[in-house]
């Protein structure tokens, strides 16, 4: 993976349920990293696994138009 300083970043928002940000935070706590780089690592990951099939679902996703 790439040095984050290598390349332009950009802010987004996520929602998510209470159960989803307990588990991320309690990741992150065990971990001893921030909420922001275990969601960095989940997107890198499904990205990775799903590749262009990926594209795909994102492209077919609820709202994907926005």
């Amino acid at each position: 993976m790439a040095s984050r300083s290598s390349k332009k970043e950009f802010r987004t928002s996520v929602i998510l349920t209470e159960t989803q940000f307990k588990q991320v935070r309690e990741l992150a706590r065990e971990h001893d990293v921030s909420i922001a780089w275990v969601l960095r690592q989940a997107v890198d990951r499904y990205l990775a696994i799903q590749g262009s099939k990926g594209r795909d679902a994102v492209e077919q996703a609820p709202g994907a138009s926005e």
